[in-house]
């Protein structure tokens, strides 16, 4: 899953939300901003940016993969979707993942990245890049 962003072009983005200065609208306006296309799932909102927001996880055209930023309570009801829709790449930005999501991944045969969005994009900037330097000499799992 180190080549995520390599090898995806495509996701669907679950939970993204409505407030233009949350981190998931920065993370997915960086993504777009890197020619990735993003299909944003939100319940709660019918268009964000002028994107068709879909209100489930079941409406999105096929996607290659999904990116996370929701409670891990929502995130392990969405696993199975994912696995019926034929995502099995997922990724979980920091926080939306917890020991019993990571263990329904596994049991569904998802593959999984647990990070941040930022720490793999070489050209996010200040402060990601020192997040990514801090990582890198503290060995912490990128």
């Amino acid at each position: 899953m180190e080549d995520f962003f390599m090898k995806f072009k495509e996701f669907a983005v679950v939970g993204l939300s409505s407030n233009s200065k949350s981190f998931s609208r920065g993370a997915c306006n960086y993504l777009k901003s890197q020619g990735y296309s993003i299909y944003p799932v939100n319940p709660n909102v019918k268009e964000i940016d002028g994107q068709t927001c879909y209100s489930s996880l079941d409406s999105v055209p096929q996607v290659q993969a999904a990116i996370f930023f929701t409670n891990p309570r929502v995130t392990v009801e969405q696993l199975a979707i994912c696995k019926e829709k034929g995502i099995n790449q997922v990724w979980f930005q920091q926080g939306s993942a917890n020991a019993y999501v990571i263990d329904k991944a596994k049991e569904l045969g998802l593959q999984y990245k647990n990070s941040c969005v930022f720490l793999h994009q070489p050209n996010a900037g200040f402060p990601h890049n020192f997040h990514r330097f801090i990582n890198k000499v503290f060995k912490i799992d990128m």
